[in-house]
C-alpha cells in the first residue's frame, strides 16, 4: 500500500494506492488515523484520493471471508470508527473518485462532504444485497442521510450500481467529471472550502448531522 499525506498551502492531500482496489484493512484505517490527526493540526481542509483511475472496492475481502468472526467484527467496527470520524471531521472533506467506489467505498464518498467522480464507466454503489450481505447499520444510517429519497430503494435494496451523472443524481457524487480533471476540481474546491471559519463549519457540520451520528454509533 502506498500511503501519502502531503500538506499544502493548508490543504492536506491523502492519497492511498495499494494497485489494486484500495481494499480497507486494518493498516490502512491506522494509517487514515494517523493523517486525519496531522491535518486536524495543520490543515484547513482535507482531499482524499484513491490514487489514479481508483478509489475503493471495499472491506479486505481476506479477513471478511475468512472464517475469523471476532476479527470480521473488529475490521467492520473499527471501519465504522473511521467513517464517523470522516462525517463528523471538524475540516472539510473532499473526495476524489477516480476509479470504482464499492460498499465500503461508496460509504466513504457518503461520508465527506464534497465527491468529485468520473464522469464515464465508474462504478459508484453499495452491492451488498447483491451479494448476500447486509448493509452495516452505521452504512444504512448514512446512506439515509446522504442518498436521495428516490434512490434509497434502488440503491439499498436493489444494489443498483451507478456512473456519472447517474451516481450524482443518486447522491453519491456531487460532480463528474472526465478523469484528468477529478483531482484538480477536487483541489479547486478544497480551496474555496478552507476559507471557511473552521470553528463554525465544525460547529454547523455536528448540528447538521448530530441525529445521524448517534444513529451511527448506536
Amino acid at each position: 500500500m502506498a500511503f501519502n499525506l502531503a500538506i499544502n498551502n493548508d490543504i492536506a492531500v491523502i492519497t492511498f494506492d495499494d494497485g489494486k482496489v484500495n481494499a480497507v484493512g486494518f493498516e490502512l484505517i491506522q494509517q487514515f488515523n494517523d493523517a486525519l490527526d496531522e491535518a486536524e493540526q495543520n490543515a484547513k481542509a482535507v482531499v482524499l484520493h484513491g490514487g489514479e483511475g481508483k478509489f475503493c472496492g471495499g472491506f479486505d475481502l481476506s479477513v471478511m471471508k475468512a472464517d475469523d468472526k471476532a476479527k470480521q467484527h473488529e475490521l467492520v467496527s473499527k471501519g465504522a470508527e473511521l467513517i464517523v470520524r470522516l462525517y463528523s471531521f471538524p475540516l472539510p472533506v473532499v473526495v476524489a473518485a477516480e476509479g470504482h467506489s464499492i460498499a465500503m467505498g461508496a460509504i466513504m464518498l457518503m461520508a465527506a462532504d464534497l465527491r468529485i467522480g468520473k464522469d464515464a464507466d465508474t462504478k459508484y454503489g453499495l452491492n451488498e444485497t447483491a451479494i448476500g450481505m447486509v448493509l452495516p447499520p452505521f452504512g444504512m444510517e448514512l446512506a439515509k442521510a446522504r442518498l436521495a429519497n428516490t434512490s434509497q430503494t434502488e440503491a439499498l435494496l436493489f444494489s443498483r450500481i451507478y456512473q456519472g451523472s447517474e451516481a450524482v443524481k443518486a447522491g453519491f457524487l456531487d460532480a463528474a467529471v472526465p478523469q484528468e480533471q477529478v483531482l484538480a476540481t477536487a483541489m479547486g474546491y478544497a480551496e474555496k472550502l478552507k476559507m471557511l471559519p473552521r470553528q463554525s463549519f465544525a460547529e454547523s457540520k455536528i448540528q447538521l448531522r448530530k441525529e445521524t451520528i448517534e444513529k451511527m454509533k448506536a
